[in-house]
């Protein structure tokens, strides 16, 4: 065991420990970004840095080991003003990637991270809802769509992109095997008329219609789309407009 102080208290520790461990075991926290137990610490962030009395330099908690004598200050002004500025830095050049590029590069902003994970699980039923919640038709959808996710999916800096879209047709495939029916809301005692019965128009009755609006969709074709059409569940009156 070795003692350090810590915020002005004098405290126990074993040897060996990061000062962002010692921290840690004493409730004290330390903001850090990439920190990871799993792995070795680089200290990256730069935001866990902390003060320690005697040195120029402030140091990285994740990355710096507690030794015996220290005296250690994890909120001192010095240390909040230097997070700051870590913090204004790192955000300067920000892209954005808090959600993923495939997503931002999907049109209808599906979560194709969510999706493919849930797949990659085994949890086909719930891929295909989340899914659901942005494209109603992901047999259909999953094998006309250009997939513009896969171009900036970043497995390809690995070896090559996921199969986003056709994995979006394999968890709709499946999930016709037991049909999804959602949930509708109550009636509101309102009606839509949709003309067309192709892929958009059908999506826009199944949003309304979970929202609990009567919908009667209007096609010049006898049949609207097979595949779409089994895809969703939904049979809309066929009424010929022609």
């Amino acid at each position: 065991m070795i003692q350090v102080t810590l915020n002005g208290n004098h405290v126990q520790t074993d040897a060996g420990r990061t000062i962002l461990e010692l921290a840690r075991s004493f409730n004290i926290d330390i903001p850090t970004l990439c920190h990871d137990v799993r792995v070795r610490p680089q200290g990256n962030c730069g935001l866990c840095i902390v003060e320690i009395e005697g040195q120029r330099q402030l140091r990285r908690a994740c990355a710096t080991e507690a030794l015996p004598g220290m005296v250690i200050y994890t909120e001192s002004p010095r240390v909040k003003d230097a997070r700051k500025t870590v913090l204004e830095m790192l955000l300067s050049n920000h892209t954005g990637d808090c959600r993923a590029p495939c997503m931002l590069a999907c049109p209808a902003q599906t979560d194709c991270q969510g999706y493919v994970a849930l797949i990659a699980n085994g949890q086909y039923k719930e891929a295909a809802a989340l899914i659901r919640e942005k494209l109603p038709l992901p047999s259909s959808i999953g094998r006309i769509c250009p997939h513009p996710c896969e171009k900036e999916c970043r497995r390809q800096l690995v070896d090559s992109p996921i199969s986003i879209a056709t994995l979006k047709s394999f968890a709709g495939d499946m999930a016709l095997q037991n049909p999804m029916v959602p949930k509708i809301s109550e009636n509101t005692g309102k009606r839509a008329a949709i003309i067309g019965g192709g892929p958009a128009g059908l999506t826009a009755a199944y949003f309304l219609r979970q929202k609990g609006h009567e919908v009667t969709i209007y096609d010049a074709m006898p049949k609207m789309g097979d595949v779409a059409l089994r895809d969703t569940g939904i049979s809309p009156a066929k009424k010929d407009i022609g």
